[in-house]
């Protein structure tokens, strides 16, 4: 990702978020864990809980 702007891409992460909250959405897949990612609150879950959580 780039921007003209430093942390530009924070920003819409933080607030594509806060939109997913508004719309009751329970997880986002991250794909890759990361320190960053877990310093904004993404656990990392086994592959047969995805999917379980998947089903519902």
């Amino acid at each position: 990702m780039f921007s003209l702007v430093s942390n530009a891409s924070k920003y819409a992460f933080t607030r594509y978020v806060q939109q997913l909250i508004s719309e009751d959405v329970q997880m986002i897949d991250c794909q890759v864990h990361t320190e960053y990612l877990e310093s904004l609150g993404a656990v990392m879950i086994a592959g047969t809980e995805f999917q379980e959580l998947l089903k519902h």
